[in-house]
């Protein structure tokens, strides 16, 4: 399991290259390398969910979702959970927006 530190630096990595324009499956292969060095079990669950709370709240840019694609192909991340965490996201303002309607 990574921790705060862990986390940090998986936040980091992220944050540099998506400035740079890294490669994608550089990057994946990269965060492969540094999660597995860290003794995390992959595929990893908190990666899912930093990656689709960083994309979906903070920077939806194309190279952030190509980071995700390369992250499933690498087996980085659990593809059931990422579906499930997207679908949470995208159902989320559809929900507000169904709220309000019948609560007038």
């Amino acid at each position: 399991m990574l921790g705060l530190w862990g986390m940090e630096c998986v936040a980091e990595m992220t944050k540099v290259a998506q400035q740079k324009g890294s490669d994608p499956l550089l990057w994946a292969v990269q965060m492969y390398s540094n999660l597995n060095s860290a003794g995390e079990s992959l595929p990893s669950l908190q990666l899912a969910e930093f990656l689709v709370s960083y994309i979906c709240w903070d920077n939806n840019v194309p190279i952030l979702w190509k980071f995700l694609e390369k992250a499933l192909t690498l087996q980085i991340v659990p593809p059931m959970l990422l579906l499930a965490l997207l679908s949470v996201r995208s159902l989320f303002p559809f929900s507000t927006l169904f709220s309000s309607y019948f609560n007038s």
